[in-house]
Parts: C-alpha cells; structure tokens; sequence
C-alpha cells in the first residue's frame, strides 16, 4: 500500500500530520482538519507558497483533494498548516477512512478516541 499527502504534485509530504476528526450525529457527514506543524513543504519551496495548489490524499489509485488551506506565520515565517475536509455524505466519509487505514499502516500514525463534552 502506497498512501501519502502531497501539497504540490510529485512532492510528498515527510512531517506527519495531528488529525482531528469530527462526525454529524447522523454519521453521515463530518470533517476531518489535519494540522502540520513545520512541513517539509515549507522548507522544499523555500517560502514560495504558489506551489502548494491544495493537499491531496492519495492511495491505491484514489485521491481526495481539498483546497482549503491555511498557513500560519510565527515571527514571519511560516509555521503550520491547517487543511480541512467536509465530507457531505457517508461515501465520502467512507472514502477517507480507506485512505486514513492505508496512511496509519504506511507511517505508524494511531487514532486516540476522546470524548467530547461540546
């Protein structure tokens, strides 16, 4: 299984991401907001963000994209990377959770269930 985030085509993404996933009470929508703090896309472009055209999710011949993103800046330079994905149906849903299966066996990355009192 090949499954990886890219930023730009053809440049993968090394840092691993905190992953926050979040579920209508239905089940059938929800988001997912991945945070990167200090992603070797930053360093690889040089601080030129033009590259970075969205994140893709790509697996098995599969590929999600999102193009909401945002960067954050600490003392002028670029310091995080938030991306979110909205899922409006439960295929979607269940789309990402193939490619989050596939991406937790390539890199080891774990879900911790917490409970929240929102």
């Amino acid at each position: 299984m090949n499954a990886y985030i890219e930023f730009s085509k053809g440049i993968r993404e090394t840092e691993l991401p905190i992953i926050k996933l979040t579920k209508s009470k239905n089940g059938k929508t929800g988001t997912a907001t991945f945070l990167f703090i200090k992603p070797s896309i930053f360093t690889f472009n040089r601080y030129s963000f033009q590259e970075i055209d969205g994140m893709y999710l790509i697996w098995e011949n599969n590929k999600i994209i999102t193009n909401d993103i945002f960067i954050l800046f600490k003392e002028g330079q670029p310091f995080l990377l938030k991306a979110i994905f909205i899922f409006k149906n439960s295929q979607e849903w269940f789309h990402f959770l193939n490619f989050m299966n596939c991406y937790s066996k390539e890199t080891g990355l774990f879900f911790a269930e917490t409970n929240s009192t929102d």
